[in-house]
């Protein structure tokens, strides 16, 4: 069973690293490299110093746009290329609803990666999409009616899946070794066809909340109704409560803090613009103040909505070096930006105390690996998973 497993991941990496070869771009914009792939659309791609020196230079938050200029032409962005965040210190991804392609392995072995934000058009996600990433939790979109082969395969961090209701299929890997997977809610009213390999071999006492009408079907199915690995629950109430904060990001840009290991659907009038289980959401400020409807959500039930609002004279304006990006690797914390003698904290999820110090450095060390940290970096907070 190991050995298979190996020739697996080992098949993976190779795959990934044919992908990374034929790294082509057309141009770039704002940090993000693209290729068009019409007349009018275009994908992003792999960070250009990739072919160079072998690696994708991506790292800190990116905010992906619905569109990019390029030699005096827009063009709309609807696909992330194959392998184009892989294996970089990318830390977040806001992805648009212009998007309904994204790439095998597209952000594979991202181990900075902690929360992404799905577009709302996608309908499958592909083979080794975020396997290997550090996210905590995620939502996939309705719409969506496949996982594909090792999609979420060995994220040490991973929590809490949301599941909608269009899935059919989960393929092989599709979360093996993700063995802090404590929570799956599945919207499906039939049990998504679970088949091939090791999809969730290994794992335990996994909360499984589907439809009430739905618990029978799931505790007779062959996979999710294996009681060592699944406790299956009808679904119930949203209860969440929560204080919205923005915070300034960029001169264009306001935070919104998140989390909670939960889902929100994100709305601007009566116009679904965004679900996500991501840390933060990123919101355009613009000329006029502009309301927008928070409903937490864990795809069976949805929460009392919440309004929050961004205003430009509210948010003022704010240097973009001015806010840390904090992304992990090898056992180590980094800290971009100038925060000399910015007061500097890394807790644990469960708020324990690991490091508190004047930033001096754009290093912190030593730190227990296999845990996911808060790092506190004066007021602006980002999750890492060493």
């Amino acid at each position: 069973m190991s050995i298979t497993l190996k020739i697996t991941v080992a098949a993976a990496m190779a795959a990934m690293l044919c992908h990374f070869s034929a790294s082509a771009y057309d141009f770039e914009s704002n940090g993000l490299y693209y290729s068009r792939i019409s007349g009018k659309n275009a994908e992003v791609k792999v960070d250009k110093r990739l072919a160079a020196d072998g690696e994708n230079t991506y790292k800190g938050v990116y905010i992906i746009p619905e569109q990019v200029t390029a030699d005096g032409k827009t063009y709309t962005v609807t696909a992330i290329a194959d392998s184009a965040f892989s294996k970089s210190q990318a830390t977040e991804v806001q992805i648009p609803n212009t998007v309904t392609t994204i790439g095998e392995s597209a952000f594979a072995y991202d181990e900075a990666l902690t929360s992404i934000t799905l577009p709302t058009g996608l309908k499958a996600i592909s083979k080794t999409m975020l396997a290997g990433t550090g996210i905590t939790s995620v939502l996939v979109p309705e719409g969506v009616t496949t996982v594909g082969y090792g999609a979420f395969q060995s994220c040490p961090s991973l929590h809490t899946v949301m599941l909608p209701s269009t899935l059919t299929f989960i393929d092989a890997y599709g979360f093996n070794n993700c063995h802090s997977l404590a929570e799956i809610y599945s919207a499906a009213a039939k049990p998504p066809t679970a088949t091939g390999w090791a999809i969730f071999i290994g794992l335990q006492n996994i909360d499984l909340i589907v439809p009430a009408s739905a618990v029978s079907a799931y505790e007779a199915d062959g996979v999710w109704g294996d009681k060592a690995t699944f406790n299956v629950y009808p679904s119930e109430d949203v209860s969440l409560s929560m204080t919205l904060s923005g915070t300034p990001y960029g001169s264009n840009w306001t935070r919104l803090a998140l989390g909670n290991n939960f889902g929100y659907k994100i709305y601007r009038g009566t116009d679904l613009i965004a679900v996500t289980a991501a840390d933060n959401y990123y919101f355009p400020i613009t000329a006029q103040n502009v309301d927008y409807t928070i409903v937490p959500t864990n795809m069976l039930a949805d929460g009392d909505p919440l309004t929050f609002s961004v205003a430009p004279a509210a948010v003022g304006t704010v240097e973009a070096d001015r806010h840390p990006a904090v992304w992990a690797s090898s056992g180590i914390i980094f800290i971009s930006g100038d925060n000399y003698g910015t007061w500097t904290r890394v807790y644990d999820v469960y708020g324990n105390l690991f490091y508190e110090r004047p930033s001096v450095s754009g290093e912190i060390c030593d730190l227990p690996r296999g845990r996911v940290y808060l790092v506190c970096v004066g007021r602006y907070v980002t999750k890492v998973s060493l």
